[in-house]
């Protein structure tokens, strides 16, 4: 790479950090996840906006010559962020809470996939791609499925959520949705991968998934008691921890599944609990955020036109996001009343477990990769992933205002007139 090239992608980077940090400020002043404000500068940055209105200025900032540069960077992003996902994700349900949450996460993530399939072979002639009918059902299957958990995370802390009730079912319920569309994911890419691979990657993934939970982690959790952890430097650990990601991501990548699937189940493998690696996790996540991610969020936008979507595409736009967003909500909501959850609070989750963000953005990124989404449909998929996330804090504060109205204790005017 000669100086001027290194130098162009050093001024691309900052272009792409500064667009993603200005966008997530923009949001969270909306009262919007930061994230959501990422994924759309992201998009802005692509033919949807910025590319349409100064295609020279955009090509001069960020040209395609650098793109291999910056999905080196998305990937390292990706890495991070999937290794943060398993990390942050609680296996344990327990308690009175076990049959809510078991049949909560049960329906949020059957009935979801199960719309997605329907929709998937109504709109197959209209999108065909190579990777075949079967593979193509799973995949939209498995996106309309999955659930944010990071973001909704996020949602949790910042509306006081956190350790009620409602924040633990709605997280326990999230954990497990984004477990099984992993799963799922894993058998679409082993089915669709261009690699040759075809089946082979299943018994090796599973191994490796069998070697991390019923071998590393025990190992793990013997170094914990020991107080070997908490003896290490925060900065052995780092290199510990970075080593095994990068050495997962090696592995499911030759293997024949992507990279993305090694650093997860890293994550599901790292003690809970332990301040040290909390730390360290939140450090990752820190730098992930402000410096890689960006450049995953410019590559998954360049592929976004929403101006190139005819009439029929938007008509697809429509009926998929009021079958991802009623679909994920009543799936949820229904079942939660059933087991004697409130309505304020079955619906609550409902609204919650349909917050998508940017995992449904590495879904989709996996999907294009292996040929599996046509342009003008990643482009639906897309905006359905941000519409049903901006949705979410719209949602929540009416039902809650609503939740207020109905618990107000104060007589009508009415009524009051006719008592005296």
């Amino acid at each position: 790479m000669t100086s001027a090239a290194l130098a162009q992608v050093f001024l691309s980077l900052a272009v792409v950090v500064g667009l993603a940090r200005l966008g997530a400020v923009l949001f969270e002043r909306l009262g919007q996840p930061g994230v959501v404000g990422e994924i759309v500068a992201g998009i802005a940055a692509g033919p949807s906006l910025l590319g349409a209105a100064a295609p020279g200025v955009m090509d001069t900032l960020i040209p395609k010559s650098v793109l291999p540069s910056l999905q080196v960077v998305a990937q390292l992003g990706l890495i991070v962020f999937m290794l943060v996902v398993g990390a942050e994700v609680e296996t344990i349900v327990a308690g009175r809470n076990a049959r809510l949450i078991g049949t909560v996460a049960v329906s949020a993530a059957v009935i979801p996939f199960g719309l997605g399939v329907l929709l998937a072979a109504g709109i197959w002639p209209l999108y065909r791609t190579p990777p075949g009918l079967i593979a193509f059902l799973l995949f939209i299957g498995t996106a309309l499925a999955v659930t944010a958990f990071p973001v909704l995370a996020r949602i949790v802390r910042d509306r006081g959520l956190a350790g009620t009730t409602m924040g633990t079912v709605a997280l326990a319920c999230a954990a497990f949705i984004d477990l099984a569309a992993w799963s799922v994911l894993s058998v679409v890419v082993s089915i669709a991968g261009k690699g040759g691979h075809g089946w082979t990657p299943l018994p090796l993934a599973v191994a490796f998934v069998l070697v991390m939970l019923f071998a590393v982690r025990p190992l793990l959790a013997w170094a914990q008691r020991s107080g070997r952890l908490d003896r290490a430097s925060p900065q052995a650990l780092l290199v510990l921890v970075l080593v095994g990601a990068a050495l997962s991501a090696w592995y499911t990548e030759t293997i024949g599944l992507h990279s993305i699937f090694g650093p997860f189940v890293l994550g599901l493998a790292l003690p809970r609990h332990r301040p040290t690696i909390e730390l360290i996790t939140t450090r990752l996540a820190d730098t992930s955020s402000a410096l890689l991610l960006p450049a995953f969020f410019v590559i998954a936008g360049m592929g976004v036109d929403v101006p190139g979507l005819d009439p029929v595409d938007l008509l697809v736009l429509l009926g998929t996001v009021v079958a991802a967003a009623a679909g994920k909500i009543l799936a949820t909501a229904l079942p939660a009343r059933l087991c004697g959850l409130g309505a304020h609070d079955s619906w609550t989750l409902g609204v919650l477990l349909n917050t998508r963000g940017l995992t449904e953005l590495v879904v989709l990124s996996v999907g294009l990769s292996l040929g599996l989404l046509h342009p003008h449909l990643y482009t639906i998929l897309v905006v359905t992933a941000v519409l049903t996330t901006v949705a979410t804090g719209p949602l929540l504060a009416l039902l809650d205002s609503r939740g207020a109205a109905a618990a107000d204790p104060r007589p009508r005017e009415d009524a009051h007139d006719d008592a005296r």
